[in-house]
């Protein structure tokens, strides 16, 4: 018997069309000039295959005058620690003026600007555009939004100090929705807790399914877009595929195994999962559609799972472009002892788990039985001989 309670399976497809606005904020200078900018959120599997080699795109900070900036005067960019210009960098401006490169070098963390043509005035902002980094390697470590690697500006000479943005963050990549199903164990005669309740019982059921896509916006607050190095949305290999734990109580289970169908008649090849009593991990789940992971009994008795399955994992397995993830679980699921199907037994105990002892092998036994000898020779000498 199964029954699924799933809300979050259209709610993802939803979300591979939605365009998303980048999140920004300001912070104040030390004589009212502000910042502000859009964090650049990476993909932290691909900005390490990549080396740290990004696209940034245009506008990631912004600086508002609070004051007159003349013509002639300087304006630096610096970038985090580690990071330098791939790119020759370049301003714009909400004014007339133009910037003149005073001092950058490609493989340089910092650029130095001229203010040229008219003066920039209170108000008026001074952008970056795109541009390329490299050495960002940083970033393929996960590091979230609150957490981001800070860019600064500064007008030389009426800054007292740097104003810095939070601009660069990287994210796993990847999203995972889980959804438990509802199943019983028919603890009833000839099944004895050995089947899944059915019509007739069965071996074999289905406990969950999942959905894996491509992180399009950062889980923080959901509003910050997750980019490919190249600076365009996050995408991942339609090619790729996953390895899902899933802790739990899997005693009398000899199979695991993902399906395409929740009737477990489709198996995935190759998803044969590894079992042990406390979890099952199932490879080869492809990514960008709906599976379902399916248990196939031993014909001993089964554990079950009043609690579901709460804290499912996900993992790369054939992929380089995504890190592993905890699964956003809508619904745990339930697994659990039922006389009549109409709900949970609470008072049925299994038997004891019986773990087998391992058998010792031939040499084992002639080393115990050498053993046992000469501590038997050693103790026949302590005893002291008796008339």
């Amino acid at each position: 018997m199964i029954e699924f309670k799933v809300t979050g399976f259209k709610r993802f497809v939803f979300a591979l069309a939605t365009v998303f606005i980048w999140a920004g904020a300001s912070w104040a200078g030390p004589i009212g000039s502000t910042i502000s900018g859009n964090v650049a959120d990476y993909n932290a599997a691909e900005a390490r295959a990549d080396n740290g080699v990004l696209v940034v795109p245009a506008s990631i900070a912004t600086y508002t005058a609070g004051f007159t900036l003349p013509i002639g005067s300087n304006f630096t960019v610096t970038l985090p620690a580690g990071f330098t210009f791939g790119s020759i960098p370049s301003l714009t401006t909400s004014g007339t003026s133009t910037f003149t490169l005073a001092n950058v070098a490609l493989g340089a963390q910092s650029a130095m600007f001229t203010v040229a043509t008219s003066n920039v005035t209170p108000g008026q902002t001074i952008s970056l555009a795109s541009f390329s980094v490299l050495g960002a390697t940083a970033l393929g470590t996960v590091t979230p939004v609150a957490n981001a690697l800070p860019i600064t500006m500064q007008a030389i000479g009426a800054d007292a100090s740097p104003l810095s943005f939070p601009a660069f963050a990287s994210a796993p990549g990847a999203t995972a929705i889980f959804v438990g199903a509802i199943q019983f164990i028919d603890e009833t005669a000839p099944s004895d807790a050995t089947e899944f309740l059915a019509k007739p019982d069965t071996l074999t059921a289905v406990i969950s399914a999942t959905a894996i896509q491509a992180q399009t916006v950062d889980a923080t607050d959901n509003s910050v877009p997750i980019l490919s190095p190249n600076g365009l949305l996050n995408t991942l290999s339609g090619a790729d595929t996953a390895t899902v734990t899933i802790p739990g109580n899997f005693r009398g289970i000899a199979r695991a195994f993902a399906s395409t169908t929740s009737d477990c008649m489709s198996p995935i090849a190759g998803s044969n999962g590894s079992i042990s009593l406390g979890s099952v991990a199932i490879p080869k789940v492809p990514i960008n559609s709906e599976e379902f992971f399916c248990l196939t009994g031993s014909g001993a008795i089964l554990g079950s799972d009043p609690s579901g399955f709460p804290n499912p994992t996900v993992s790369p397995g054939s992929s380089t472009d995504f890190q592993a993830v905890p699964e956003t679980v809508e619904f745990p699921g339930e697994i659990c002892y039922t006389k009549t199907g109409g709900g949970c037994d609470a008072n049925f105990v299994p038997p004891p788990l019986v773990l087998p002892t391992p058998a010792l092998s031939v040499w084992a036994m002639i080393g115990l039985a050498g053993m046992l000898l000469l501590f038997g020779a050693w103790k026949l000498k302590a005893i002291p001989a008796t008339s």
